[in-house]
C-alpha cells in the first residue's frame, strides 16, 4: 500500500504551472491558505508523477534543501 502524499497544484502569478508535495495535512493547508489569499487557481492533487503529468516546476517539501531553495512568496 502507497503512503498518502499530500500534494498542491496551483497557477503561479508568473504563469508557471507549479506542483508542491508537503509531509503532512498541516503543512499542505497552510500552504493552500496563502495561495488562495493570493487568488491563484490551485486544486490538490491525489497522485502526481515526473514522468507522466505536466509542471513547470515541482519540489518535494518534505527536503530540508527544497524548502530552503524555495520561497512561495516568489510565486504568488
Amino acid at each position: 500500500m502507497s503512503e498518502k502524499r499530500y500534494l498542491l497544484q496551483f497557477l503561479a502569478a508568473t504563469g508557471f504551472k507549479v506542483v508542491l508535495e508537503f509531509g503532512g495535512e498541516k503543512s499542505l493547508s497552510e500552504n493552500i491558505e496563502r495561495v488562495k489569499e493570493a487568488g491563484l487557481a490551485w486544486e490538490r492533487l491525489e497522485n502526481f508523477n515526473l514522468n507522466f503529468d505536466q509542471a513547470d516546476l515541482f519540489m518535494d517539501m518534505r527536503s530540508p534543501e527544497c524548502t530552503a531553495q524555495f520561497d512561495l512568496e516568489d510565486w504568488l
